[in-house]
């Protein structure tokens, strides 16, 4: 590797897959940039995503790992967590190499066990008018990340931060729109999960965690259609036209009341956090940015797009390949789901 090229990493362990983007930028200010994913399913590893172990996620670390030029890299690591794990803080003008034992301290009230059970990281937003530090601090349980520690330091690599999937995403957002004005939504569709923020430039953001995935649609339509769990996942892929029941995806969604309740009770929940927002600052949230692999599912994507009667607000996809990996050619059925992980290679 020739002197003077920076090599940034960032790996986004989700539930169904891994995604890793690289880049790297030459004395020339030439931007060269990879973006790869192993996906349990495809790579035939698993038969069901529920059945994915660390030993799994390791190996599928390594095959990533072993196509970009990683030991001379600095590598950022997002994990999701399955409970809120995004805060935000307002502490007074401190220097830069005290923050972290700062917030070391401040942490102690807001976590359920005490504070060395826990790896942090955090990210500064832009400076409020009371001259504040602003701060979007993220946590993830070590006992959760302690195996994978293990797995990057037997790769002799420069693991740098450990991050949780939300903050990469909400920072990526921020370095996206620095002149933002109004009031947004940022709407991060997962595998198991998903994560709802507000973004506004005159307020802290709020954040919420939902127990929503596309796991959990592809468990609530198997069992009602009774069909194996992997072949809804095809479908919503694209990669089968019709189940072993001759339904097609659109009719297996529109058959299932589970489903339409669940939705109903998402959009609900977005709206009333919205009003909350609305109420308690005067200002409305004026635009829903949605991003995420679940948006490969048409249906869905179509949910959340394509009606403001849904929402009450106009929606946007929103996918950062466009401004940082241009040059990227991603297959259909891949969309949208690297924002994590380009957050992460930008820190």
């Amino acid at each position: 590797m020739a002197r003077g090229k920076k090599i940034k990493i960032g790996v986004d362990i989700g539930t169904n897959s891994i995604k890793l983007a690289c880049r790297y930028i030459k004395k020339s200010s030439k931007k060269h940039s990879t973006l790869l994913k192993y996906d349990f399913l495809e790579e035939d590893v698993v038969t069901d995503v529920r059945e994915i172990n660390e030993t799994h996620i390791m190996n599928g670390v390594k095959t990533l790992l072993s196509e970009v030029p990683y030991k001379r890299a600095d590598i950022n690591v997002g994990l999701s967590a399955k409970y809120q794990n995004l805060f935000f803080l307002q502490l007074p003008q401190i220097a830069s190499h005290e923050l972290k034992q700062a917030l070391f301290w401040e942490l102690t009230p807001l976590l359920s066990e005490p504070v060395d059970n826990y790896e942090y990281d955090f990210s500064l937003l832009p400076q409020s008018k009371k001259k504040k530090v602003n701060v979007l601090l993220a946590v993830i349980k070590k006992n959760r990340i302690e195996w994978l520690q293990k797995v990057f330091k037997s790769l002799s690599t420069n693991m740098s931060l450990l991050e949780t999937s939300t903050l990469p995403t909400v920072d990526l957002f921020q370095r996206s729109n620095p002149k933002m004005t109004d009031s947004v939504g940022i709407l991060q569709l997962g595998g198991s999960n998903s994560h709802y923020t507000i973004m506004d430039p005159s307020q802290h953001p709020e954040f919420l965690y939902l127990p929503f995935g596309g796991n959990y649609l592809n468990t609530i339509i198997a069992k009602a259609a009774d069909i194996p769990f992997i072949e809804v996942e095809y479908l919503r892929r694209g990669v089968l036209e019709v189940s072993s029941n001759d339904e097609p995806l659109t009719s297996l969604y529109m058959n299932n009341k589970g489903i339409g309740k669940k939705l109903k009770e998402l959009s609900l929940t977005i709206r009333k956090l919205n009003f909350r927002h609305f109420y308690n600052t005067g200002q409305k949230v004026s635009k829903l940015y949605v991003t995420g692999g679940l948006l490969n599912d048409s249906f869905i994507r179509s949910f959340f797009t394509l009606s403001e009667d849904i929402m009450e607000i106009p929606a946007e996809i929103w996918d950062p390949i466009n401004d940082y990996f241009p040059t990227v050619e991603i297959t259909e059925g891949n969309k949208y789901q690297y924002s994590t992980a380009i957050g992460l290679s930008l820190r």
